[in-house]
């Protein structure tokens, strides 16, 4: 595959982007990004914004609690009450590896304790909640778009979405981050353009990029991830795509040539007439006509 061309970014003027997780690493980096295109931003996230980020008409923030269903749909409405639209979300609010999930901690009485669920709930849970209300909130206005323009959510997956990475919970819900762009994307398409970023290596401070580089691999600063994400937001042909980024590179690997889907449909020839069967499928059962 050749590298992903990110020469260019589309104008974002008058539009409204939403970003969790927006005070700081690749959430804060897109954020002034895209005010840079023209956008007006709003950024929730549980921290408070950085001093030398400071809200303006164009800037606004929301304290929100990700693992909440009431906190996110609160900001959702705020943002609504603000701007009278939203066109583009980037669901980006994560955290770092949490367990293992197999690790043995006993609980004063010698028992397993339960798994501790921090980073699936922030890192897959929040983003589920997050891309339900995104779409919710892009189609209500979508007359407000020029004809044939789809507003878009963006979502963070990573490297670690589609390839072993021993960090148990942070790879179980990347992966699901990618189920979610394959699960639910048909559903959405012609409605809303749903895409993913996955980065690899960057500097967010998440792990120090000072360890990283110590054992030799490169650390992409966030503004590249960034531009990524502010390239899916404009581009009114990226749909189902996910671009992986690496040391200020880009490539698409899922629907382009060599990419994961062609992988799969290699591996597995039926793969496109088990999708269509899927599809109706679903649609039967949201009829009530099936069960599955």
């Amino acid at each position: 595959m050749s590298t992903y061309n990110i020469d260019t970014l589309d104008d974002l003027t008058d539009r409204v982007v939403y970003i969790t997780g927006g005070a700081s690493g690749i959430g804060r980096a897109t954020a002034e990004l895209c005010l840079k295109q023209g956008a007006n931003v709003v950024i929730g996230d549980l921290n408070a914004l950085p001093a030398d980020l400071q809200t303006s008409d164009h800037l606004k923030y929301i304290q929100v609690d990700v693992c909440s269903w009431e906190s996110q749909r609160d900001a959702f409405i705020q943002i609504e009450a603000w701007h009278g639209h939203i066109d583009h979300v980037f669901a980006n609010a994560g955290v770092g590896p949490t367990t293992s999930l197999v690790d043995e901690t006993l609980d004063e009485n010698g028992l397993l304790t339960p798994p501790n669920l921090r980073t699936i709930n922030v890192n897959l849970l929040g983003v589920i909640s997050t891309l339900r209300l995104a779409s919710y909130y892009i189609q209500k206005y979508s007359s407000h778009r020029t004809p044939g323009e789809l507003g878009s959510i963006v979502v963070t997956a990573s490297a670690s979405s589609f390839q072993t990475f021993g960090a148990g919970d942070y790879t179980i819900a990347k992966h699901g981050v990618l189920g979610m762009l394959r699960g639910i994307g048909t559903r959405l398409e012609g409605k809303v353009r749903l895409n993913a970023v996955a980065p690899s290596w960057t500097a967010t401070g998440m792990v120090p990029a000072g360890f990283i580089e110590s054992l030799g691999v490169a650390v992409q600063p966030p503004q590249a991830v960034a531009r990524s994400v502010v390239h899916l937001f404009g581009d009114q042909s990226c749909n189902d795509e996910v671009i992986y980024s690496w040391d200020g590179n880009y490539l698409e690997v899922n629907k382009a040539d060599c990419g994961l889907l062609q992988a799969a449909s290699d591996l597995l020839p039926n793969t496109l007439n088990e999708h269509s069967v899927m599809v109706k499928m679903s649609t039967a059962a949201a009829a009530g006509d099936i069960k599955i």
